[in-house]
């Protein structure tokens, strides 16, 4: 087999590993917002709404927040996720977890060609802050499919998705830090 000029079996130009999880990455994030959105679409629209303080952060109503369910087993959270959410939920490329009022389940954005795919944070209602407490004493968050009758979990199946780390502080903050450093790195950029 003879290798073209960039390394490359059919000639045309290698691309990076970097660039090659990017664009994975960021397919994946379509299918998995392309089927959230699916999901959504069967709820009444006051179901999901913005947070009042920054509009990448959707608050799911606790309608349906209880379509999901918890356990904390020594530092993993697991959230039961049933079939039909599983649809979007094993897909979504979340980089990390924060437990405040909510659970918020994060998901950053991705550059792909000329696009940028933008960030999404998902605000699950949980009622007690008992439980808010017990779930932040876990370092991960694990998600398995579950089903439910009669609004009891009757099976526990394997997890599926990647492990999601839950990190300390305010998703909205994060958010707004994490802008502020992009738009003080394009200004840097624009000096050289």
């Amino acid at each position: 087999m003879e290798m073209g000029i960039q390394g490359h079996k059919d000639g045309g130009p290698a691309i990076s590993a970097e660039d090659r999880g990017r664009v994975a990455r960021a397919a994946k994030q379509v299918v998995a917002y392309t089927n959230f959105l699916r999901w959504a679409a069967n709820f009444k629209r006051d179901e999901v709404l913005n947070h009042p303080n920054h509009e990448r952060v959707m608050l799911l109503s606790p309608m349906q927040s209880g379509r999901f369910s918890f356990a904390v087993d020594d530092a993993t959270l697991y959230v039961g996720v049933q079939p039909f959410e599983a649809a979007w939920v094993a897909f979504m490329p979340f980089q990390a977890a924060y437990i405040s009022d909510r659970l918020y389940l994060s998901v950053e954005a991705v550059s792909l060609m000329d696009a940028r795919i933008p960030a999404l944070s998902l605000g699950i209602f949980v009622d007690e802050s008992s439980k808010r407490a017990l779930m932040a004493s876990a370092r991960e968050v694990r998600f398995v499919q579950v089903i439910v009758r009669d609004g009891y979990v009757v099976e526990v199946g394997e997890p599926i998705g990647e492990p999601v780390e839950i990190r300390q502080g305010d998703v909205v903050q994060q958010l707004k830090e994490r802008q502020q450093a992009r738009i003080k790195q394009q200004d840097m950029g624009r000096f050289f």
